[in-house]
C-alpha cells in the first residue's frame, strides 16, 4: 500500500498496488476500464506497472490497453477540508471508458446515462467516456462522509472547482518544494537521494506526528528514534518548541548509556548532533551546552584525547539490506551521517567514511547538511583526474573548523567557504555500494 494525503491533515489515505483507494485503511473507491476489446479489471491484470512518482505521494498506475495505456494518477489535496483525487488519462490512441464502484464522489461531469454494461459491479456505480490523449478527474471528498455525500448529491462542488483542484505535476512540485528546506544530496548512489525523499513524505503523511509511539518502550533505540524523528521534522519546518522536552529526556538516556558502553554507534552520534541542533534552534541555549558537556564527558572518559574515530569510530559496513530494515528517520541520519559528522573537538568532517572508489570521476554535491547544532554546511565535489576538487559553504557562527580527513589528512580551514584540491581519496568500496 502506497501512502497519499497532506501535511498535517488528520486522515492517510492509501493506494494498493492495482489502483484502488482507501482512506484510513478503509477501501473506498475501486476503478476499471472499458477498452475497445473487453473490460479490464486492475486487479486481474498482468500488465499492471506502479510507481510514486519522483517518490513523492502521487501514486501513477498504467494498465495496457489496445493503443497504449490507461493511466491513474492518485494525490491528496488539502482543498474542501481534504480530498484525494483520482485523475484517468488516456494515454491511447483510442477511446476508451472509465467505470468507478460507487457514485458518491465529486465528478467532472455527469456520468453516462446508459450506466455501466458488460460487467458487474456494485448499484450506484459510474462511468464516464474518456477521449484519446483526455483526463478524466473524480475527488473523495474527506472528513464527514454523510455531509460530503450530500455535497455531492446537490451538485455543491461544481465542476470548474473539481478541475481548478492542483494537477498532479503541480502537487509533486509542491512535495519537492518542502522537502528542500531539509537537506538535499545529488551523489552517485542513486538511492540515497530517493531514501530522503521517501522517507521525508513518509515522516510527513504520519497523522497526529507519531508521538506515543516512539520511546513508549524505554528501550534506548526508541529514544534514538525520537531523537532523529523529532529532528527531522523541525528540519522540515515544524514548530521546534513542541518537541523540546521530549528531545532533552531522549537525549539524556541515550548519553547515558554512550558512557556506561564506554562508545557510541553511528546512529547514537548522529542523535546528539541532530538534538543539540533542535535545542539551538528553540533558543535553548543552556540545554544545548549542558548536552555539550555531558557528551565530552563521556568522550573524553572513553577514548582519552578525543580524537575522532579511536572508540567513537565508524562502524562495520552497513549493507543495503541493513538499511532498508531501519526506521524511516534512521534511514535518513544514516545517509547524512555518510557525508557529514561532527568530530569531538568539533571540527565538521566532510565525507568522513571517505569517498567509495565507486565514486570515482563521479561528480556529486549536497546541500543544508546539518553539520553541527548551529552549522548546515553545503559542500560540492569535482574531479580533476583522481584527485577531488572541493567546495564547501558553512551557514552559522563563524570560526569552526572544517576537514576531510578521510580523503586528505593534512586538509583543515576555518574559513565559511572555500574550494581546494584535495590529494586522493579513500579507496574502501562499502557493501551498500557495491
Amino acid at each position: 500500500m502506497r501512502a497519499v494525503g497532506v501535511r498535517g491533515g488528520a486522515w492517510l489515505g492509501g493506494v494498493n498496488a492495482w489502483g484502488d483507494v482507501f482512506v484510513d485503511g478503509k477501501e473506498r473507491l475501486r476503478w476499471f476500464v472499458a477498452a475497445d476489446d473487453r473490460w479490464y479489471r486492475p486487479s486481474r491484470e498482468t500488465t499492471v506497472r506502479q510507481r510514486e512518482i519522483s517518490g513523492v505521494p502521487v501514486v501513477e498506475t498504467r494498465i495496457k490497453v489496445p493503443g497504449g495505456d490507461a493511466v491513474q494518477r492518485v494525490y491528496g489535496v488539502a482543498d474542501f477540508g481534504g480530498a484525494i483525487v483520482v485523475e484517468i488519462y488516456n494515454d491511447s490512441s483510442l477511446p476508451f471508458a472509465v467505470a468507478f464502484d460507487r457514485g458518491d464522489i465529486a465528478t467532472m461531469r455527469e456520468p453516462s446515462p446508459t450506466g455501466v454494461q458488460g460487467i458487474d459491479l456494485p448499484v450506484g456505480s459510474v462511468v464516464f467516456p474518456v477521449g484519446h490523449h483526455a483526463t478524466m478527474r473524480v475527488a473523495i471528498l474527506i472528513g464527514d462522509v454523510e455531509r460530503n455525500r450530500e455535497r455531492n448529491r446537490e451538485r455543491k462542488i461544481s465542476a470548474q472547482e473539481l478541475e481548478s483542484l492542483p494537477s498532479f505535476e503541480q502537487v509533486e512540485r509542491g512535495w519537492l518544494a518542502a522537502l528542500r528546506v531539509a537537506s538535499r544530496v545529488d551523489v552517485p548512489e542513486a538511492s540515497w537521494a530517493n531514501i530522503l525523499t521517501t522517507q521525508r513524505c513518509k515522516l510527513l503523511l504520519k497523522v497526529g506526528g507519531d508521538a506515543t509511539r516512539d520511546g513508549e518502550s524505554g528501550n534506548d533505540d526508541d529514544f534514538v528514534d525520537l531523537i532523529l524523528d523529532r529532528a527531522e521534522r523541525v528540519k522540515l519546518g515544524d514548530k521546534v518548541n513542541q518537541w523540546v522536552d521530549e528531545v532533552a529526556t531522549a537525549t539524556e538516556s541515550v548519553i547515558r548509556r554512550c558512557a556506561k558502553n564506554r562508545g557510541a554507534k553511528w546512529f547514537e552520534e548522529r542523535a546528539i548532533v541532530l538534538a543539540s541542533m533542535v535545542l539551538n534552534r528553540a533558543g535553548e541555549k543552556r540545554g544545548q551546552k549542558d548536552i555539550a558537556q555531558a557528551w565530552s564527558r563521556v568522550a573524553n572518559e572513553a577514548i582519552g584525547s578525543g580524537d575522532f574515530g579511536s572508540v567513537f569510530g565508524v562502524d562495520a559496513e552497513i549493507g543495503r539490506d541493513q538499511v532498508a530494515n531501519f526506521s524511516g528517520a534512521r534511514q535518513i541520519a544514516w545517509v547524512e551521517s555518510q557525508l557529514v559528522a561532527q568530530r569531538h573537538d568539533g571540527v565538521i568532517e566532510i565525507c568522513p567514511r571517505g569517498i567509495d572508489a565507486a565514486w570515482l570521476g563521479a561528480n556529486f554535491e549536497c546541500h543544508r547538511l546539518v553539520a553541527s547544532a548551529e552549522h548546515l554546511i553545503s559542500f560540492a565535489v569535482r574531479w580533476h583526474g583522481e584527485k577531488p576538487a572541493l567546495l564547501w559553504e558553512i551557514d552559522g557562527p563563524v570560526g569552526t573548523r572544517v576537514a576531510a580527513s578521510a580523503v586528505d589528512g593534512a586538509f583543515s580551514s576555518t574559513e565559511m567557504r572555500g574550494e581546494t584540491l584535495l590529494s586522493g581519496f579513500a579507496a574502501r568500496q562499502t557493501a551498500t555500494v557495491k
